[in-house]
């Protein structure tokens, strides 16, 4: 059985992983349009349609991962990689002030991908091979 503060834990990776999901879910979608705000931003960027695209897949595919404990390390990890990527983009087009709207994701993001790991599907595979 599992403690009061492991449940608790459990519970708040839970409400991060759907708030998460629920907000990537959204925006991955909008990402798919090539007249949304997003199109706009990322012709301003300078990147072609096919990335602002395969961001689009990759911020919904990580959104169900994080709907599932063994895969949502997994669904964290691109979050991450894409959050540090749009601060990147912010940094080099010489708005750093913009960067604030990734913080969150990227906090929550890697206290799933922490809180998760033990669970994460690749781990046990690996840990049963050896």
């Amino acid at each position: 059985m599992a403690s009061r503060r492991q449940r608790a834990i459990d519970i708040v990776l839970w409400v991060f992983a759907l708030f998460l999901a629920w907000v990537f879910i959204r925006q991955g979608y909008a990402k798919f349009s090539d007249s949304s705000g997003w199109a706009r931003a990322f012709r301003t960027w300078h990147f072609p349609a096919w990335f602002r695209v395969l961001i689009g897949i990759g911020e919904s595919t990580a959104a169900v991962l994080l709907l599932m404990p063994r895969t949502a390390t997994a669904g964290a990890l691109v979050i991450i990689v894409v959050m540090l990527g749009a601060m990147a983009t912010h940094v080099y087009w010489g708005h750093p002030s913009q960067m604030t709207s990734e913080i969150l994701p990227l906090f929550l993001a890697t206290m799933v991908a922490i809180g998760r790991r033990k669970a994460f599907a690749l781990r046990r595979r690996v840990a049963l091979a050896s």
